[in-house]
């Protein structure tokens, strides 16, 4: 049953939060909803910029070190004034992507009309929460601990989409796997 998530339910143990490269001066935190009724409308408003956050596939992330990896390196490349994208929070997307296409990483990674399971990302300062509130005040779903992320993942479509065969697995995990594929994009594709 979905009930919309408001600044009261916004407890600590159910988002994540980390601080980002010290160079960015920014935190990511990361907020996991299930059953989201209204991801058309969560869509467009971060289309439009009403909701400063990127919203993504919950099915594609394995681990919130995942997701925390590709927002430093979209919050570095906000930072360096070297955006690939238009936005940070596309950048995140982007980040997140195997791909350098960046219209198929944002169809890949961001979420559709159909999508139930999100998460939310925030690149804030330490003492700004004010706008996470608003956006999760506007989320028609239950938020559930960023721990229990593994349980919403496709690890067969995460090992898919990140090109991952059972002989990589053998000698690492699927989230180093993910990871290392994240922050070596650039060098992986010049080949």
């Amino acid at each position: 049953m979905s009930t919309a998530v408001n600044a009261a339910a916004a407890s600590t143990t159910s988002d994540h939060c980390v601080e980002l490269d010290r160079g960015t001066g920014l935190c990511c935190t990361v907020h996991l909803l299930a059953d989201v009724a209204n991801t058309p409308e969560i869509r467009r408003k971060i289309v439009t910029g009403e909701f400063r956050c990127c919203a993504v596939k919950a099915s594609l992330v394995i681990d919130a070190l995942q997701v925390v990896v590709a927002a430093n390196k979209a919050a570095l490349n906000a930072k360096q004034n070297r955006l690939t994208t238009r936005t940070v929070y596309t950048e995140v997307l982007f980040s997140l992507s195997p791909s350098k296409n960046i219209s198929r990483s944002l169809t890949d990674f961001g979420i559709g009309d159909s999508d139930r399971n999100v998460l939310l990302i925030f690149l804030h300062k330490p003492d700004e929460q004010q706008a996470m509130s608003e956006v999760l005040a506007g989320v028609g779903g239950e938020k559930m601990p960023v721990s229990s992320i593994r349980d919403f993942a496709d690890a067969n479509l995460v090992r898919k989409t990140y090109k991952i065969d059972q002989d990589e697995l053998r000698v690492s995990n699927l989230t180093d796997a993910v990871v290392s594929r994240i922050s070596c994009k650039e060098l992986m594709l010049m080949k």
